[in-house]
């Protein structure tokens, strides 16, 4: 029987990302799959990539957010991961207009190796996140597939650099995708939260 303790210790290290805290609640008798996956909802919707893989390791079941079917489709534990985190809902909070604009800026600017090359991949994804929050359908796809190319292919950030120098008509390809859909995302961006704060002075 788990220790009600500790349980609700791990609940509150996958609330706030404490991965020190989150091993001290499973060495002193925490359920990791306590209520069908706790512990793992919370580190999923707080977006808690570090809390995720250490849940995982230690042998949290997915099986409560991804089908058995997809689960066995993905290839690594990273993309395990991604596949977790993207079945959080997205924080209006989350979205950043300067951010969006500073990012879609240097993409129309160099390409979409600015995505691998200049930022890390948690502000890589939670750029792609955003724009699927805001409703930008075209653009959303062209960087979550120049992702998951980007990903699969380069054998991870060490494998970058060679990445993008040997598939450069391909990356060049994908700005011209990104250039074609014409969607504005500062616009969506603001509707977005403009939306989001009408909501929340309704409550």
């Amino acid at each position: 029987m788990s220790d009600p303790i500790a349980n609700r210790t791990l609940e509150l290290a996958c609330t706030v990302g404490s991965l020190e805290n989150a091993r001290e609640a499973l060495e002193d008798g925490a359920d990791i799959n306590l209520r069908s996956g706790a512990p793992l909802f919370l580190a999923i919707v707080n977006r808690n990539r570090n809390i995720i893989h250490f849940l995982i390791e230690e042998g949290a079941d997915p099986q409560p957010f991804l089908p058995k079917k997809r689960i066995k489709e993905l290839q690594t534990r990273e993309d395990l991961i991604e596949e977790l985190i993207a079945c959080a809902p997205y924080n209006p909070r989350d979205v950043k207009l300067e951010v969006i604009q500073e990012i879609d800026s240097a993409i129309r600017e160099t390409g979409v190796e600015y995505l691998v090359s200049e930022l890390d991949w948690d502000h890589a994804t939670r750029f792609r996140d955003s724009l699927s929050a805001i409703g930008a359908g075209s653009s959303h796809r062209c960087v979550a597939e120049f992702l998951q190319w980007a990903r699969s292919e380069s054998g991870g950030i060490r494998g970058l650099g060679e990445f993008l120098r040997t598939h450069g008509d391909a990356v060049g390809e994908y700005r011209a995708r990104y250039l074609d859909t014409g969607e504005n995302l500062v616009e969506l961006a603001s509707d977005f939260l403009n939306s989001a704060d009408a909501s929340s002075d309704g409550e």
